[in-house]
């Protein structure tokens, strides 16, 4: 595994549980919440290197791209989840 998914892995973990400890509701959302960010970071890394894009790297962690996709992705599921 090489250090920048690592890195990616636990910024994205973080902001799903940090998501989770704001809007919350039972273990089945904690579990939710981490992998829709997750994913969400990875895409945001994804787009980020097929357009080209680096707002702030941190070595090949798009920061910034992840993070906003990450955040995005969480707000359409929790609305989702709640509608």
């Amino acid at each position: 595994m090489s250090p920048a998914f690592v890195f990616s892995s636990v910024l994205a973990g973080l902001y799903g549980l940090v998501f989770y400890v704001i809007v919350g509701h039972g273990w089945w959302r904690l579990v939710l919440y981490w992998l829709v960010s997750v994913l969400g970071f990875f895409l945001g890394q994804g787009i980020a290197q097929l357009i080209g894009l680096a707002m702030f790297k941190i070595g090949e962690v798009n920061v910034v791209e992840g993070t906003l996709t990450s955040w995005l992705i969480l707000g359409a599921v929790h609305a989702w989840r709640r509608g």
